[in-house]
């Protein structure tokens, strides 16, 4: 078992933690801790599966779990940047770190599922 920290998929998500807290530093204050806490606690709790992953035997509930926390965060950058929070940029940026995220934990999910024998 690797340390979780050496994963290709704890890089780009602690990637998007350091984004999301740059990002969500700009946006009204009247969201700021309501919405722009929501989206760091979102990715903080990523990094979190994906160590647990790592870790469990059974990885496909850690795994289903960070894809849709992943899910979350998408819709939030979404909302910051419809509302102008953020620039398209910074959105586009944001979304190509989920796509890896993504593709990542869902061929994680997918070898785990399909090397588990089915009872």
């Amino acid at each position: 078992m690797t340390i979780a920290k050496h994963l290709p998929i704890y890089a780009v998500t602690y990637e998007l933690l350091s984004i999301a807290t740059d990002l969500t530093k700009n946006i009204p204050r009247d969201f700021k801790s309501s919405l722009g806490g929501r989206m760091r606690d979102e990715c903080v709790e990523m990094l979190m599966l994906v160590s647990r992953a790592n870790a469990a035997m059974d990885k496909a509930p850690h795994l289903s779990a960070l894809l849709e926390r992943l899910q979350v965060a998408e819709v939030l950058f979404r909302l910051f940047k419809d509302k102008r929070f953020i620039s398209i940029t910074q959105y586009a940026k944001a979304i190509e770190l989920t796509a890896q995220i993504g593709k990542q934990a869902g061929g994680w999910k997918k070898k785990f599922t399909a090397s588990t024998p089915v009872a």
